[in-house]
């Protein structure tokens, strides 16, 4: 976008220069868009083109030659616009544990069907249970985080697996009947208690960057060995705009 501005206030300086050396002050309002960020970016075009640029936070004051004052004019005019509205995007993250043997298989929400019948097909776990669903809302290119702690019958006495999750960055993306929903730097980290007399901590977790088609559910990870050797936790998430 800067270089189209160059590109057009060279224009208007090299076709005006020959025609008039009269300086000329224009006030400019801002009605839609950032002031600071419109003058920002004003001040950035305007070395070389001898233009004097002052504020009063509700207009931009141009000084210079008519033609130099007429060409920022109209670049601010193009700069003025009201600003996008951020949409906000909710998304829906579960942890399942999947197991060879232990604990049977824990009742499963419908919408997870699916995916739990294509996780069957992928590995030879036997059992499926979801750990811990929430849901987190943020605003488009925006970050968003949670935290929480889970009791389950493998972990010791009434010691809890704690999670944390976020991302730094979700965006919406494709098209108004295929949108797509993009995490930057998506991460799950977990603490799992282990031992009995002394209680220890083990680390593990997911990261990754992920793209998830709106109203769909994605496998985004697994991490192994979450509640026993035989075991693996897996990270699935779906995600929506709403209004």
């Amino acid at each position: 976008m800067k270089k189209l501005f160059s590109t057009m206030l060279i224009a208007f300086v090299c076709a005006g220069a020959l025609l008039s050396q009269d300086r000329v002050q224009k006030v400019v309002t801002i009605k839609n868009g950032n002031l600071n960020g419109i003058l920002r970016t004003v001040k950035d075009l305007a070395p070389g083109n001898n233009l004097l640029i002052s504020t009063d936070n509700e207009h931009i004051i141009l000084s210079g030659s008519k033609e130099v004052v007429t060409g920022f004019e109209e670049v601010i005019k193009q700069l003025d616009v009201p600003p996008a509205v951020k949409r906000d995007i909710e998304s829906n993250i579960y942890m399942i544990v999947a197991s060879g043997d232990g604990p049977g298989a824990g009742s499963i929400p419908s919408e997870l069907e699916p995916v739990i019948k294509q996780l069957k097909g992928i590995f030879s776990y036997k059992n499926f249970r979801v750990l811990e669903s929430f849901v987190l809302r943020s605003r488009d290119g925006e970050s968003g985080e949670t935290s929480g702690m889970v009791l389950t019958d493998e972990t010791p006495g009434i010691h809890r697996i704690r999670y944390e999750f976020r991302y730094r960055r979700v965006s919406l993306d494709g098209t108004d009947t295929a949108k797509s929903i993009r995490f930057d730097h998506l991460q799950l980290s977990l603490k799992v208690p282990t031992g009995t007399n002394q209680i220890t901590f083990e680390n593990a977790g997911i990261s990754t960057d992920v793209d998830v088609p709106e109203g769909k559910k994605v496998v985004v990870g697994k991490t192994s060995g979450i509640l026993g050797s035989d075991s693996a936790l897996i990270l699935v998430i779906s995600a929506k705009v709403v209004d």
